[in-house]
């Protein structure tokens, strides 16, 4: 058996013996299998069946348990990974957290992968994750060979955009309108072909969830999320397919809706709906710190939809874009937009790009407009650059960029232009927008770059007006000077306008940088007629306005040629020209500067100069009505135009040229009239120079009047006057008894109560009160003080000061009710040998004059009491009507006339009611006698001097005495004096009358008095033993009586009136030659008495008289009294 081993056997049914007939099976004891009967073919059939039933059971019955299992779970997802790997390319690795394959309720295969992440292997960034991937399989179908995905689902995907590499842009240039049909073609058979697919794999639902799309943001802010919340896919019997689903642009939901048409198997129609879509974040742009800056802030519906071309059906293409209210930014600023309906359309006939009726509204703004884009051949076959054609037409439509005072600007706008799609640049060069209000005509460049665009913009307004300017002002453009005109520019028109905007590539820098256009990117211009302009604050606006508005970059400026402004009092002012201006629109705060030329009545000056900002009469206690006559002002002004800015305090000044202006109101107790000169005011106060007229008296006024409250300018008041006697006394009431004549005064004032004088006194007298001293008129003069007081009630003359050729003053005065109360004279020098100090007080009508010092001058002083008669207005009656003076001096030398001087002088004298009360004196003269007066009782003067010569030098009575013993008594009678004055021992030298009386022809043979005397007589110095006469003054004049002078050659006797109250002289007398001898006839008795006439007369002698100016009296000699002697001479004396 061993050789056929590994042989085959074969046995054919002969072989087979049935068991029962085998030798076993005839034992005693058989063992009796009983085999069953023979099957029939069914039989075996179906037990076939059922044992590959069975077998495939089994297997099933295996894969089940070992997907249920999960025992291929690991090798599928290493092969699911490697697949990825494969298919993403070496860039990226994929992982896949698991995968596992079961069996879903309705026993279909479901594969399902997890937390799939594709990962970039250089930077380690996550592209994208998966949570899970789903998709259940027929198992029938793919038992049949076919792949069958009944569904898919997918949830939790998460991609990062921002992962993805950078592909190239859409050439532009390639693009043509015209390849649209041909474009549509190819999407109508792509969606056949998904369609076939989706059929073949009978996938009849696709579900979609949790799908979030992370796409890139701009650095510092919070990326876009794009998410899929769900969205289901379902295909019909007919296979048209169905979507529908709900997804969320940052966390805000839009509902899609899409679906195709298939007629015969073929797709023959398609529309999508997007409903709700917010798209700020993809039109809206954020600054750093998140705030709107420019875009849209809106949601959309969008409704797209398209027909294939067939036999009887022409191709459509649709689209309705429908915006919802929002809001619009531009460079952070807010615009309202109320929505927008846009219906576009392909024309397949003209291979265009319709625009058809739509409409986009910006609050009470409203664009109807429509348009076409074509290829830009099409337009000029001539040009073949790649581009487009554009056409773009408003008509009909709502402008309402102002407030709602404004009525809206209906408009029509057609723009005609390009885009060169290869030079990246658009261009509109024929832009015409019309209205009733006016017309333009502009033209537009866009150049696009790799950076921001350079942008060109030239527009020509011929005329328009300004309502609709400001209508159709886009509230992005210069928004500040927009601003300004919104607010302040009413009615009127212009012309000559022009609008040019150049904003270079990469001038727009984006957010956080500012748009603000330079002098040589934006200037707007234009002639402004019969307008309105507001002005800041509450100052009233220019009506009527003829002008220009310039806008060049950031300063804006607004020239006025004339205008009007009209107050609500009714006043009005002529604008003869100006200026408004802001110098920096995009500045904050943001100023402006306003220079305006005004005219008109002073009143209407003054209330616009009340105005805020100015506030020209705040803390002023004048109002407009105080104001009279004309003026012209130029009021310049720098203040703040927007509050919340905190700006600073308005800058502000107005100068005016003052006519015939008077002011109502006193200023310093004084009315101010016939105002012609200059007033400048700022804030801090207003400065007036001017000719005016001051209580009636023309002066030049300077006034310096602070106006805030902490202004720091101090108030000033200078006034300058040329005054008479009247007009001093109203301006400086007081000074009548001690400056007679025209003046030069200066006024200024030093605080409330005080002002400063300053006098040129060179055409007037001066004299001081109580002393007698008297500047003459045209000796140069000057002097100041400060006067103080409340009207004539109680005047201050302070720091009086008083500067002449050889004299001044320096003290104070005090005036009473317009006389003189008190003086005090620290300092005195009334002649260039004066050094003394003066008080001078006033009680009841009597002067106090208190003298002392080194030296004085009192020269003045005795012509003064020389002078004093009641017929004459000095101080004498004045002293006596006013009650008396008192003089008190004590000085260490007095000097006098003549050169004469008196030392260690001790003086009072008083006068009272006229009458002398008092006349101590004691003093020294030069030749070392004494000199003593004094009054005793019973009113009686008495002097005593040892040289009387010095005395009558000194007091100016007679010059040629010299020495004497002199001994004076005068009595006083009331008002007059009688007495007699005794001069013993004195000479007198040089006396020419003296001489005149001896050396005069006269008689019947013309012989003098020498040559009767046959003797000549020298009298160049006449010694006397004694002079003695009796006095008498009354009323002003003084008299001699008894008058007799005995001296050793001559001797005379006089009497008459020495001097009257007019200064004349008439005085008779008897003058004897050699006295000695001649007297001695009068000794002898009875024959004396005849041939001497007298005691006191002599033989010899001549009568002679004495008439005139006491000065220069003229002697007159009688010729027959030298023949006449004794007693017979006295029939030829003068009577």
């Amino acid at each position: 058996m061993a050789e056929i081993r590994g042989e085959k056997v074969s046995f054919n049914r002969k072989d087979m013996v049935p068991l029962h007939e085998l030798p076993s099976a005839q034992a005693e004891d058989p063992i009796i299998v009983h085999c069953p009967p023979r099957r029939s073919r069914m039989r075996r059939v179906g037990k076939t069946f059922l044992l590959f039933t069975m077998l495939i059971l089994a297997a099933a019955g295996t894969a089940i348990v070992a997907i249920e299992s999960g025992v291929v779970d690991g090798a599928l997802t290493a092969r699911a990974q490697s697949a990825l790997n494969n298919a993403i390319g070496p860039r990226y690795v994929a992982s896949v957290g698991s995968t596992a394959i079961r069996f879903d309720s309705v026993m279909r295969i479901a594969i399902e992968a997890r937390d799939v992440d594709i990962v970039e292997q250089a930077s380690g960034q996550r592209l994208s994750r998966a949570e899970a991937l789903r998709m259940a399989i027929d198992p029938m179908k793919l038992l049949g060979g076919r792949v069958s995905i009944n569904n898919i689902s997918a949830q939790g995907i998460r991609l990062e955009t921002a992962q993805l590499p950078a592909g190239d842009p859409m050439a532009l240039s390639q693009v043509r309108v015209d390849a649209m049909p041909k474009l549509l073609e190819q999407a109508f058979q792509r969606l056949d072909e998904v369609r076939g697919l989706i059929e073949r794999t009978g996938t009849a639902f696709v579900r979609i969830a949790g799908i979030e799309i992370v796409l890139p943001s701009a650095p510092g802010q919070k990326p876009l999320m794009f998410v899929v919340n769900e969205l289901n896919m379902q295909r019909n019997i007919e296979g048209e397919i169905d979507i529908r689903g709900i997804v969320s642009l940052n966390d805000r939901q839009a509902t899609l809706v899409a679906g195709s048409q298939t007629i015969e198997g073929v797709t023959t129609g398609l529309s999508a709906k997007l409903m709700g879509l917010d798209v700020t974040s993809f039109l809206l742009h954020r600054d750093a710190a998140g705030m709107p800056r420019e875009g849209l802030d809106s949601a959309v519906d969008l409704e797209l939809a398209a027909t294939r071309s067939r036999e009887t059906t022409v191709p459509v293409i649709t689209a309705k874009l429908k915006q919802s209210p929002g809001r619009f930014y531009f460079d952070s600023i807010e615009q309202p937009f109320s929505g927008a309906d846009i219906d576009v359309a392909y024309d397949f006939t003209k291979d265009a790009i319709e625009i058809q009726r739509s409409e986009a509204r910006f609050g009470p703004t409203v664009l109807p407009f429509t348009g076409a884009v074509v290829d830009l051949n099409r337009v000029d076959p001539a040009d073949h650059r790649p581009g487009f054609g554009l056409d773009l037409l408003v008509s009909g439509g709502t402008a309402a960029g102002a407030s709602n005072a404004e009525e809206p600007a209906q408009f029509d706008l057609k723009a005609v232009g390009r885009y060169l799609s290869a030079d990246r640049e658009l261009q509109f060069d024929e832009m015409a927008m019309s209205s009733p209000l006016g017309r333009m005509a502009a033209a537009l460049k866009v150049r696009f770059g790799t950076q921001s665009p350079e942008i060109s913009f030239g527009g020509q307004l011929p005329q328009m007006q300004v309502t609709a300017i400001k209508q159709l002002w886009p509230f992005w453009m210069a928004r500040k000077a927009r601003d300004w005109v919104m607010g302040n520019m009413f009615g009127g028109t212009l012309s000559n306008g022009s609008i040019a905007v150049f904003i270079p590539a990469g001038r727009m820098k984006g957010p956080g940088v500012p748009l603000d256009l330079n002098r040589n990117e934006l200037q707007i211009s234009f002639d402004l007629a019969d307008g309105r302009v507001n002005l800041p604050a509450d100052i009233p606006p220019l009506r009527d306005i003829y002008g220009r508005f310039d806008l060049k970059g950031e300063a804006m400026q607004v020239d006025i040629t004339q205008a009007g402004s009209f107050f609500p009092s009714g006043r009005a002012v002529k604008v003869e020209g100006g200026r408004f201006s802001i110098p920096s629109t995009y500045a904050k705060p943001l100023m402006a500067d306003i220079a305006l030329k005004l005219s008109g009545p002073a009143d209407a000056i003054a209330e616009l100069t009340s105005f805020k900002p100015i506030n020209g009469l705040k803390n002023t206690e004048f109002k407009p009505s105080d104001f009279s006559g004309t003026a012209r002002v130029d009021v310049k002004a720098q203040f703040g135009l927007v509050n919340d800015q905190n700006p600073p305090k308005p800058v502000w000044n107005a100068h005016a040229d003052l006519r015939d202006v008077a002011l109502a109101t006193p200023v310093s107790g004084r009315k101010i009239s016939n105002i012609d000169g200059t007033l400048d005011i700022d804030p801090q106060a207003a400065r007036l120079s001017a000719k005016a007229a001051i209580d009636e008296v023309p002066a030049d006024v300077t006034l310096v009047q602070p106006i805030d409250s902490a202004s720091t300018v101090k108030r000033e008041q200078v006034i300058k006057a040329v005054l008479s006697d009247s007009q001093r006394d109203k301006l400086v009431p007081g000074l009548s008894e001690i400056v007679q004549g025209t003046i030069s005064v200066e006024l200024t004032r030093l605080d409330d109560t005080r002002q400063g004088v300053s006098l040129d006194l060179t055409r007037s007298a001066l004299s001081i009160p109580g002393i007698g001293w008297t500047k003459g008129n045209g000796v140069g003069a000057k002097a100041q003080f400060e006067i103080a007081g409340e009207g004539l009630q109680r005047t201050e003359l302070k720091n009086f000061e008083l500067v002449g050729d050889g004299f001044g003053a320096q003290g104070n005065i005090v005036l009473t009710n317009g006389s003189l109360a008190s003086a005090e004279f620290s300092s005195a020098r009334l002649s260039p040998s004066d050094n003394f100090s003066v008080a001078v007080k006033q009680s009841k009508g009597v002067f106090d004059v208190s003298i002392g010092g080194s030296s004085a001058d009192i020269r003045p002083i005795i012509t003064k009491l020389r002078s004093a008669t009641p017929g004459t207005s000095g101080s004498g009656s004045s002293a006596k009507s006013s009650g008396g003076a008192t003089i008190r001096a004590k000085l260490d030398r007095m000097v006098g006339f003549n050169d004469e001087a008196l030392s260690n002088v001790t003086l009072l004298f008083a006068i009272r009611d006229g009458d002398i009360a008092s006349a101590d004196l004691s003093a020294v003269t030069e030749s070392g006698q004494a000199v003593v007066s004094d009054i005793t009782k019973g009113n009686t003067i008495s002097m005593t001097s040892g040289d009387a010569g010095a005395i009558v030098r000194f007091a100016n009575i007679y010059n040629n005495m010299r020495g004497g013993l002199l001994n004076l008594r005068l009595r006083s009678q009331g008002s007059d004096w009688a007495g007699n004055v005794d001069i013993r021992s004195f000479a007198l030298v040089d006396e020419q009358r003296l001489q005149s009386l001896v050396s005069t022809p006269v008689g019947r043979d013309g012989e003098s008095l020498s040559k009767a005397v046959k003797k000549e007589i020298d009298l160049n110095a006449a010694r006397f033993q004694r002079g003695f006469a009796s006095l008498v003054y009354r009323n002003g004049a003084l008299s001699v009586a008894n008058g007799i002078v005995r001296g050793e050659q001559i001797g005379a006797t006089f009497q008459g009136m020495l001097r009257d109250a007019r200064g004349s002289m008439d005085m008779t007398g008897t003058f004897m030659p050699a006295y000695g001898i001649n007297r001695l006839f009068g000794e002898l008795p009875l024959i004396g008495a005849i041939l001497g006439n007298g005691r006191d007369r002599g033989l010899i002698g001549i009568t002679f008289k004495l008439e005139g100016v006491f000065d220069k009296p003229k002697l007159t000699i009688n010729p027959l009294s030298i023949i006449a002697p004794g007693v017979f001479r006295q029939i030829f004396e003068f009577q």
